[in-house]
């Protein structure tokens, strides 16, 4: 069979259809974000895992894991045993001087602000017709004196019975009591200081009419002083009968003194104890209701002094020093006894301990760390540094 390209030329061509993409562009890119997301999610986990598995090789590096922390030995030793309180002032006998009797005051013989003695006048009211009525009680008791004498004559010469007798004799015993009756009320008129003291207030003028239970006068006794404080339930204890203190008044006197009284009850709204020291003031030149600084001796006590620095809060609120134990961080609780520009003597320590004086605000309670004792010299430098932050 021969070829002839005339036939080839006019058979019909067949067209070939294109073919299909199996892959679009948008499931390209869709895949493409999750393999970028899958990619940096096993970043994360791989670089978690490391960061796990790197944390026992550094806790097992004793260089990397304990802090170093400067300490200081402290040796306990025996401080005085103070209390001071925010006190006041009190004198020891005030007294307001009412009037027993109804009338009009007619002098007044003392001035306020004058010392005046036990029984001395210093109110007097008009006795107005208290004279006449005495004069008459005695009077009646002379007449019935004379009866009385009368009667007992009779009764021996048998004229009078027995009876009579006790009748005239009640009479007369009757105008005696007139009498003394009448000798009170006109003493009333007469006010008197019932100590010796001063006269420190006077209510009332020449001419005012008094009534019975209005006060004249308010006298105060200021030898001996009493100064005034309230202690702590904690600390009332530590206080006795018959120890000594001193009171820095707020003029600048200072008073030494007993305490004279310790109160048995608080007082309910403050849950504290009223205290009384008893001060001498002979020449009265200390002054009643004044503030005061109460310092009780209540002896001795062993203690430890700090830098006012090193105190701190353990974990249940109570006050605290951290110290290192078997080279643990430790915080023992401790309470203040006194405190100064010098420090704080608090006791709760031991007779010696190893006090964290730097680096201590890092550390936590049963912490392992390293420490470095400081010698004598740096350790009192260091105090007084403490001591010039907190100034």
């Amino acid at each position: 069979m021969e070829f002839n390209p005339d036939d080839h030329d006019t058979q019909p061509v067949v067209e070939s259809k294109p073919r299909r993409r199996l892959i679009s562009p948008i499931s390209t890119a869709i895949f493409v974000f999750l393999a970028l997301i899958v990619w940096l999610a096993s970043g994360v986990l791989f670089n978690t895992e490391t960061v796990e598995a790197a944390k026992p090789i550094s806790t097992t590096n004793p260089a990397a894991r304990n802090f170093k922390v400067v300490v200081q030995e402290i040796v306990a030793r025996a401080y005085p045993n103070t209390i001071v309180l925010q006190a006041r002032s009190e004198a020891d006998k005030v007294v307001t001087v009412a009037s027993e009797t109804g009338g009009t005051i007619s002098s007044l013989p003392v001035e306020k602000g004058a010392f005046v003695q036990k029984g001395q006048i210093i109110c007097r009211i008009d006795v107005g017709a208290r004279e006449a009525q005495l004069a008459q009680a005695r009077a009646q008791r002379d007449a019935r004196k004379l009866e009385v004498n009368a009667a007992r004559t009779l009764v021996q010469q048998g004229h009078m019975s027995k009876s009579q007798m006790a009748a005239a004799q009640a009479n007369f015993d009757a105008s005696i009591a007139a009498v003394k009756a009448a000798l009170v009320e006109l003493e009333r008129t007469k006010i008197r200081a019932p100590f010796d003291g001063i006269l420190d207030r006077q209510p009332v003028k020449i001419g005012h009419f008094m009534s019975p239970g209005q006060p004249c006068g308010t006298i105060i006794d200021k030898d001996p002083l009493l100064i005034v404080g309230y202690v702590a339930e904690n600390q009332i204890n530590r206080v006795s009968v018959g120890a000594r203190g001193t009171a820095k008044m707020s003029t600048g006197e200072l008073a030494a003194g007993k305490i004279r009284y310790i109160a048995e009850t608080p007082n309910l709204t403050t849950r504290t104890f009223r205290v009384e020291l008893e001060v001498p003031n002979k020449d009265l030149l200390l002054r009643d209701g004044m503030t005061a600084e109460l310092i009780i001796n209540a002896g001795e006590v062993v203690a430890s002094r700090v830098p006012q620095s090193v105190l701190t809060l353990a974990g249940d609120g109570r006050l605290g020093v951290r110290v290192i134990d078997n080279g643990r961080v430790t915080i023992r609780p401790v309470q203040v006894i006194a405190d100064d520009q010098d420090g704080a003597v608090v006791t709760g320590l031991a007779a010696s301990e190893l006090v964290i004086m730097r680096g201590g605000e890092y550390t936590r309670d049963g912490r392992e760390v390293d420490f470095e004792i400081l010698p004598v010299a740096e350790a009192a430098s260091a105090e007084t540094e403490s001591s010039e932050v907190m100034q």
